[in-house]
């Protein structure tokens, strides 16, 4: 037969215990406390690549919206060196530049011109269209830019993050110009640069 003030005098005195051993306890916490510590961190690495990719897009998109002279070539190069300088966690971040105006007659949104730094490609007039649920309304006629920017992001630590893509989508009209051009050479006769 149980007698039960025994076990309730037991279970009692064990939970007023203090005895134990903190080598014990060490060995079941550090391992806990490690994979905390580092998952925060992982997790703040990954917050903080995208935080630089956005305002990596950012930046490009409001330096490309300033912009008076026409593109040229050299000028796509300086910002795909800008993007790498502003983002550190990808060695070949890719971006697409696309000029682009909106026709309220078809409405359509139409392709001036657009360059790329790889694996976006050029953007078409059938491609605009495709993502212009994402594009602001426009006046007829009215003229705007649109940068995308992809940047990869493997974390440093496998905790279940896996690598990301951080892609931006960013519009913004010409500031200064009612249209930006594209120019094969900055040196090229006006005429052929495509507006």
């Amino acid at each position: 037969m149980i007698h039960m003030p025994r076990i309730r005098a037991a279970v009692a005195g064990f939970r007023k215990s203090e005895n134990g051993s903190a080598s014990i306890e060490l060995l079941f916490m550090v391992p806990l406390l490690s994979l905390i510590t580092f998952s925060m961190v992982t997790y703040f690495a990954a917050f903080r690549a995208q935080t630089h990719a956005t305002r990596a897009a950012t930046v490009m998109t409001d330096m490309v919206s300033r912009e008076v002279a026409a593109v040229t070539p050299e000028y796509i190069a300086g910002v795909e060196g800008l993007m790498k300088t502003l983002v550190h966690t990808d060695d070949t971040p890719e971006f697409r530049l696309t000029a682009f105006t909106y026709d309220e007659e078809d409405e359509t949104y139409m392709v001036a011109w657009s360059k790329d730094s790889g694996m976006y490609g050029e953007m078409d007039h059938a491609a605009i269209n495709e993502v212009s649920h994402r594009l602001p309304t426009l006046k007829d006629g009215q003229r705007a830019l649109l940068v995308e920017t992809s940047v990869e992001y493997t974390p440093m630590l496998d905790i279940g993050l896996g690598t990301r893509t951080f892609e931006n989508f960013n519009v913004a009209a010409p500031r200064f110009v009612p249209q930006l051009c594209y120019m094969e050479s900055a040196s090229a006769d006006t005429t052929t640069a495509q507006c």
